[in-house]
């Protein structure tokens, strides 16, 4: 996530999936992933959903509540400050690329303390989960999730919902990066679903539920998946 996003199109359905899923009166913990702000590309310009029809219905207070803030000055704190997600927790440390002077692993540890009441938390990087082309050492790693920290936050007791960019490559292609998590130890009881957003670029949402959350989360997205969300939104079949 970089500043620069804040309120756009992808913002618009990710806190929407967000809030529909807090209904369910879990504590909702955000990790921003927040890294500086680029200039090299048009992301963030993705606005014209706060007049687009299209989108009538889905959160109409949530739009306006953005529209808000995409006439002011756009950053995280703004989103937070606007109190969108009940009950919210919300860590907005910037990630860096490693240094000498710049410790993911303490980002990482400070993330879990400051998200420790959460029951469910949402990580929202730039790109999503690592690839094979970029190593934990290099400079573009602060765009990816580590498993590790995955990892560590469901065994933390945990649901966790993470942010997927998605690629060119065709689907079950591009599918198969989540099949780890299939044979993770920590990860074998988990309830792995997703969703797809479908406005802007495609976005992805990948779900690692509890077991004891899963019904109702899953209740929840089913029921956005009803409502004039399904004009956006639609289930991912992760083939578990």
């Amino acid at each position: 996530m970089q500043n620069r996003y804040a309120g756009d199109v992808g913002d618009f359905g990710k806190i929407g999936l967000l809030r529909q899923i807090s209904r369910i009166e879990l504590c909702i913990g955000v990790n921003w992933y927040l890294t500086p702000n680029e200039n090299h590309n048009a992301d963030g310009k993705h606005i014209g959903y706060i007049s687009d029809p299209k989108y009538n219905g889905c959160d109409d207070s949530l739009r306006d509540s953005l529209k808000s803030i995409l006439n002011s000055k756009r950053s995280v704190l703004a989103l937070e400050n606007k109190y969108l997600i009940p009950r919210a927790l919300y860590y907005h440390e910037v990630l860096l690329p490693p240094s000498r002077t710049f410790s993911r692993r303490d980002w990482h540890i400070k993330a879990l303390e400051v998200l420790g009441d959460a029951e469910i938390v949402f990580l929202d990087p730039d790109n999503g989960l690592i690839v094979k082309s970029v190593s934990a050492g290099s400079a573009k790693s602060n765009k990816y999730i580590m498993p590790s920290e995955i990892v560590d936050y469901f065994a933390a007791g945990k649901s966790v919902i993470f942010y997927n960019h998605r690629s060119r490559e065709q689907e079950s292609v591009y599918l198969q990066r989540f099949n780890w998590m299939n044979e993770d130890s920590i990860l074998k009881n988990a309830v792995i679903t997703g969703v797809s957003f479908k406005r802007g670029t495609v976005r992805d949402y990948i779900l690692v539920l509890q077991p004891s959350h899963a019904s109702k989360v899953i209740e929840s997205v089913d029921n956005m998946l009803q409502s004039p969300w399904r004009n956006h939104f639609k289930k991912l079949d992760l083939g578990v």
